[in-house]
């Protein structure tokens, strides 16, 4: 992968995959169920629950009109979105080995 005529590594990547799809999937599963909780529209619950992610301080009011599971559905989501990121991407990068060497570079014949 190059971008801006750096090389970014492969490990470095792949991390950065991990962490978005982990970020995408907290979002997805917690908007899925307060919408199960609450009988609100799609874009103030995902408003909500992206800015709950993000920690932004943002609302549309819909915090104050969820009941308690819809409380804890939030909460547990800003802990994620401030915790969970970080701890994915050093867990990752803690247990990836870094290879010393270079294997050589072959370009078979295709077709």
């Amino acid at each position: 992968m190059e971008a801006f005529g750096r090389r970014i590594p492969s490990d470095v990547l792949r991390l950065a995959v991990a962490v978005s799809l982990w970020g995408a999937t907290i979002i997805a599963v917690d908007t899925i169920a307060l919408l199960q909780v609450t009988d609100q529209s799609l874009d103030h619950v995902l408003f909500e629950v992206i800015s709950a992610f993000a920690t932004s301080g943002l609302s549309t009011g819909l915090s104050a009109q969820v009941g308690d599971a819809g409380k804890i559905i939030l909460s547990a989501t800003m802990v994620l979105g401030r915790v969970g990121t970080v701890t994915i991407a050093a867990a990752l990068a803690a247990s990836q080995s870094r290879q010393l060497f270079t294997r050589p570079e072959e370009r078979p014949i295709v077709g």
